[in-house]
Order: C-alpha cells, then sequence, then structure tokens
C-alpha cells in the first residue's frame, strides 16, 4: 500500500464512515458505525444524504438521533427526516427504561413525515408508521426500505448484498432472539438457528428469481403472513434434508414459534452467505459456534489466523502445481477451521489459474473457481469429530465455504480403526484408511483432565508402551495418543501441522516420545506461538509443529547408522497474534498510540437475476492488526526456496 492510502487515528478515536470525522470509540459508536456502514452499503443509502447525532425538537428537549436520512436533495431539517435509526450497545434491551425502543418511538413521533425507525440492541427492531385519516400509529415492521424504494420489496439474488462486520452482530442477535423468546437452551438454540441458516444459504443457491427466503412488513404484522412464512420455510426445509441426508435426519423439523422465525428470515434476508466473503462468514461463524458449542473436552477451537497459517506453511511444502490433488484430513476437525482455511488458499490457487485461463475474464474465471473448488473439497477434503454437534458445526462452516461437507465423519479417531463405522453416509472405514493422506492439519484436544485410559484404545499406541518397563500406561493424554494416530494416517513422506502444548516439546518427563517422534518423523518447523493465542479461553502455551514422516528406508538407514540424519529445521517465535488475553482485536499503532488505517480494494462475486457469475470491485478502509502470523508463513516460504530444501523434501 502507498503512503497515500494510510490514515492515522488518534487514540481512543474512529472515524466516522459518513462524515469522515473523528469520534470517540466507544461501544455504543461501534455499533453505530457498523449500522451506518451497512445503511451506505447494504442499503444503498448516500452519505449526503446521512446525518450522524442529528439535532431535533422534542417539546422542551433537544434529543440527538444517532443516524437520520432524508431524502435525496432535500434540505437537512426536522420535517424532512425520512427515516430515523437509534443504536445502542447489545446489552441494551428494547424494553430499556431510558434507551429502549420506546425513546425511538418518540423521536419518530415528533417528526412529521419520518416514516421507519430502526432500533438496534440486543435485538433489531422495526418501527412503521401508519397513517389513517389523518391519525397515525407505529406498527412492527421486518426492514426498512433500501434507496428508492418506499417499502421493502421481495428480493431477487440479484439484489442481495454481501456481508460485512454486521455478520457477526446479525447471528449473535438472531441467537440471543431464540434463546431469550424460544424458552431453548443455548444448544438448542444454536440448533434452530443452524437449521435457518442452512435454509438462507439452499434457498440462495436454487432461486430463479424472488427468494422465498423474505418476509415483508405487512406479513410480519400478520399472523397469517407469519404462518405462511412458516410453511415457506418448512418446505425449504424439506428440500435441505433431501439435499443434505448426512447432515438432517428425515424426522427434523424447523421447532421455531411463528415470530421467532419471522424475526430471523427479517434479520438474514438481504444478505448473501453465499456470496459474503469466506473471512467474513468465517469469522462471524466462528463466534457464534464458539459462543455456544466450547465443550468441557477440550475444545478450544483454534483461531481462524492459527489455521491459516498452519495450512498455508503444509501446502507450501509441495509444489504449487501439486495442492490440488493432495488428500488433506483433520482427525479432530471441530468446527472444521482448518479445512476452512485450507479451502481459501486453494480458492487463491484456483482463481489464479483460471484468470490466467480466460485471459481475465473474471466473471468466467469466478464461475470456474466456484466450480473446480467445489470439486476439489469434495474429492480431497475430509474431517472426523467425536462430537456430533461439532460435526454439523463443521458442516455447515463448508457448505457456507464452497462444500466438502459430504466428507465430515462423527467417529472418535483414537478408537481402532477396524471399529469405525462403514454405514452410509457416515461411512468414514471406507474413506480413512492409513498411510493415505498428503496432509494433515489439526489441534487435537489436549490436557491431563482428559487423559483417555482406555485400555482397548491404549493397546493400538506405540506410546503407551514407552515406559522404561516397557508397560502399557494406565492413561494417556489425548494429544499425545493423535501425534501416533496422524502418522498412522499419512502417506510416507506426508505432512503433519498439528497444535501441541509446549509441554511435549519441553518436559523432561516427555523425552522417550520426542524421541519416538524423532524416529517417526522430520521436523520441518516449529512455531512457538504467543501466550495469548487461546485466551481467554485458556493459557495454555503452544506451538504448531510441522512434521514430515519418514519413509522405511529413511528409518532403516538411521538404525544402521545409529544417528539420525542431519537437516535443517525453521523455528520462529512470533510476538502478537491479533488479539490480547480478552480475545479482543489487537490493533497496530504508531509510538504515538496512533491507529494505522488502509484503503483496500476488495473483489465481490455475485449471480445476476439471469444466472450469469459477475464480479465487482470494492473500497474500503480497514485497521491493521497486530498479528505476525502471515509473515510467519512469508518468511517460511522464503526458507524453503533457499539452498534446494524444497527439492530435499520432496526427493
Amino acid at each position: 500500500m502507498s503512503n497515500e492510502d494510510i490514515l492515522l487515528i488518534p487514540s481512543g478515536k474512529l472515524r466516522c464512515v459518513v462524515s469522515g470525522k473523528l469520534r470517540k470509540d466507544t461501544p455504543e459508536e461501534n455499533v453505530r458505525q457498523r449500522i451506518a456502514r451497512s445503511l451506505l452499503d447494504n442499503y444503498a443509502y448516500d452519505k449526503a444524504d446521512m446525518e450522524i447525532e442529528f439535532t431535533i425538537n422534542q417539546g422542551s428537549k433537544k434529543p440527538r438521533v444517532d443516524v437520520a436520512i432524508f431524502p435525496p436533495n432535500t434540505e437537512h431539517k426536522q420535517e424532512n427526516i425520512k427515516i430515523i435509526v437509534e443504536c445502542k450497545r447489545e446489552e441494551i434491551k428494547p424494553t430499556d427504561k431510558d434507551n429502549g425502543v420506546e425513546q425511538l418511538k418518540s423521536y419518530i413521533s415528533a417528526c412529521l413525515n419520518a416514516k421507519y425507525g430502526m432500533w438496534v440492541g440486543s435485538e433489531l427492531q422495526v418501527w412503521e408508521k401508519i397513517t389513517d385519516k389523518n391519525q397515525y400509529k407505529l406498527e412492527t415492521a421486518t426492514d426498512i426500505p433500501r434507496f428508492g424504494l418506499e417499502a421493502p420489496q421481495p428480493l431477487t439474488f440479484a439484489e442481495l448484498v454481501p456481508a460485512q462486520d454486521e455478520l457477526i452482530d446479525v447471528f449473535k442477535r438472531c441467537h440471543n432472539y431464540i434463546y431469550g423468546n424460544q424458552g431453548f437452551q443455548k444448544e438448542q438454540a444454536f440448533q434452530e438457528l443452524l437449521k435457518i441458516i442452512f435454509c438462507k444459504v439452499y434457498d440462495e443457491d436454487t432461486a430463479i428469481d424472488t427468494m422465498r427466503f423474505f418476509i415483508g412488513n405487512q406479513e410480519r404484522r400478520s399472523e397469517i403472513g407469519q404462518r405462511q412464512l412458516k410453511q415457506t420455510i418448512e418446505k425449504i426445509f424439506e428440500e435441505v434434508k433431501t439435499r443434505y441426508p448426512y447432515i438432517f435426519d428425515k424426522e427434523e423439523s424447523i421447532r421455531l414459534e411463528n415470530r421467532v422465525l419471522a424475526y430471523l428470515v427479517g434479520e438474514m434476508q438481504r444478505f448473501s452467505f453465499l456470496l459474503t466473503e469466506a473471512d467474513v462468514k468465517g469469522t462471524a461463524y466462528e463466534q457464534l459456534v464458539g459462543s455456544n458449542l466450547r465443550g468441557d473436552r477440550g475444545e478450544f477451537f483454534t483461531p481462524r489466523n492459527v489455521c491459516e497459517m498452519a495450512s498455508k506453511m503444509a501446502l507450501l511444502t509441495y509444489p504449487r502445481k501439486q495442492w490440488l490433488k493432495l488428500k488433506i484430513i483433520d482427525p479432530t476437525c471441530g468446527t472444521g477451521g482448518f479445512l476452512v482455511a485450507t479451502m481459501n488458499v486453494l480458492r487463491e490457487v484456483i482463481r489464479e489459474q483460471q484468470i490466467k485461463k480466460w485471459r481475465k475474464n473474471e466473471n468466467k474465471a469466478e464461475e470456474e473457481t466456484i466450480r473446480i473448488l467445489k470439486e476439489t473439497a469434495n474429492a480431497n477434503l475430509l474431517g472426523i469429530d467425536f462430537n456430533p454437534i461439532l460435526v454439523r458445526a463443521a458442516q455447515m462452516n463448508l457448505v457456507m465455504h464452497g462444500d466438502g461437507s459430504t466428507n465430515i465423519f462423527h467417529a472418535n479417531s483414537l478408537l481402532p480403526p477396524g471399529e469405525w463405522s462403514s454405514t452410509p453416509p457416515n461411512d468414514v472405514a471406507n474413506y480413512v484408511k492409513p498411510n493415505s493422506f498428503d496432509v494433515i492439519v489439526t489441534n487435537p484436544p489436549f490436557g491431563s483432565n482428559i487423559a483417555v485410559d482406555d485400555s482397548h484404545i491404549l493397546a493400538q499406541f506405540e506410546i503407551a508402551r514407552l515406559s522404561t518397563t516397557g508397560n502399557q500406561a494406565s492413561g494417556l493424554p489425548p494429544e499425545q495418543l493423535f501425534i501416533e494416530r496422524c502418522l498412522y494416517l499419512l502417506k510416507p513422506s506426508g505432512r503433519l501441522a498439528i497444535v501441541l502444548p509446549d509441554s511435549i516439546l519441553s518436559n523432561p518427563g516427555l523425552a522417550n516420545l520426542r524421541r519416538w517422534i524423532l524416529k517417526k518423523a522430520r521436523i520441518i518447523a516449529s512455531v512457538d506461538l504467543p501466550a495469548v493465542t487461546f485466551e481467554p479461553y485458556t493459557g495454555t502455551q503452544t506451538s504448531v509443529l510441522l512434521l514430515q514422516k519418514k519413509t522405511e528406508a529413511e528409518m532403516q538407514l538411521e538404525d544402521k547408522s545409529g544417528q539420525p540424519l542431519d537437516y535443517e529445521i525453521f523455528m520462529t517465535m512470533p510476538e502478537a497474534v491479533g488479539h490480547d488475553r480478552r480475545g479482543n482485536v489487537h490493533y497496530l499503532r504508531t509510538p504515538q498510540g496512533e491507529l494505522i488505517e488502509y484503503e483496500e480494494e476488495y473483489s465481490v462475486s455475485r449471480r445476476t437475476a439471469d444466472g450469469e457469475q459477475v464480479v465487482e470491485h470494492r473500497r474500503q478502509r480497514k485497521r491493521l492488526v497486530h498479528d505476525d502470523l502471515p509473515e510467519v508463513v512469508k518468511y517460511f516460504e522464503q526458507w524453503l526456496q533457499e539452498n534446494n530444501r524444497m527439492e530435499w523434501l520432496n526427493d
């Protein structure tokens, strides 16, 4: 980026997307800025027609509305306000005495020609002013109209917009609405929300013209309209179950009340989940899953940047032309973070190839990228997890990112493979064979408090008999067993990128385990992750170890010589991982404490109403995140290119 693209933001400030002025960096202001950006990007309103903190007269009071929207080419006066938006912190409820939805209603009443109001806090509520015989009343509505319309209209696929950062808030509000209004526990609420997201994605994928996943303002207010929506969504869900029989049972149904379902559809209907950038929906989905499904079996989900670093480093050890043919598995896949990260890398490789092939015809290249990525993922990416809820969460994650969801299996990876299911659709035994994978990327559950003590399982593993007496251990932490299981699944010379607690690398009592690893594998790289990597969930110090499984010939040669072959190892200790101990994003700052913003161009792929895939270029301002992991990948790639190391790895 050039110096002209960079802006420095003083500490404690942020730049308003509407006015360009600096404002205090507060939780309320962040909500307002996300909503304002959505009004610009998703509703197509012009900055010139918007005012932030616009003062109105309300009797003797002069309150300031968060966002006022005016008709084009109209003087910005109170009587000309068309839409009012009030933004609150996410914990503020609509019933709050001072900041709830009644405050918004009073503002609408004070503005003669205001037609709509939007209140955003723990929920998103929209109110429409209905006038009849010079009398008006405020009625609930689904949404405010987009620019140029007097009321929300049924959407075609071409009119859907890719989501940005607001998708995190949308998922959070939807889940909280189910939790607060349906009476479900968090996990139940998550499962129901997952069904609705599936319906949304399926409707996008199959839409020909008007979206079925839509509810208008009048239908939202009508019991009949809500009932009709329920019937429509139930029909879509029946089709979803037909397409994804390996995810949903035939007996499953939508268990949400009509009014709850209407809220969810209203929140999600204007976005295209399929066309939303992978990073955006990945982050939103991870936060949704992470806040609901963290279990007690060491299930601390891997930060996305760690997944990306490990996946890229493993792939970089192979010639680029081989990447689309590599068989890749995560035997403890959780929500699919490593598999999605791998898909994102492959997507860029495919896109580069297709741009070159179609001579910069971006639309055709994007269409082919989507097709080839789906074929590649379905053929080469696999995942296993012991938790059936995480299996479904991973399947949804892969569906949203281009597919490969058919290859996510429910199984205990540590069981003897002969005991794995061979019955479709969970026929893991037919797809996962020993010595058959080129790459494994994984973060196994770890901790002595979840030690595996089943003697039947332990009997399979060499490392269970590494004690000086040669007797089988009575119990071992799962991460130790997963090292051996991963090497068992890898082809000779295959690569394993695995997140491990540092105790494995440094604990004197685990010297025998380290010797066993060095006997079976060559260490390519070791990345000592920052202490905050898995905060705020666990403070366990971890590393990413990149191994290459030795061939029988290599092990025999070392046995004969009595010493291991000499080789080089890439080692590094990044200092920053993009977030702090509380999990908040850690932005890069100047020595004076100023935030660094830059302008970035990005591509948005969308499908027109006639089915054509088109690519649009947009620009957005972003903050530099203090994250050293992308630099680790760059230095590792340079290291591989030096001294013929790539040839040495691929002999």
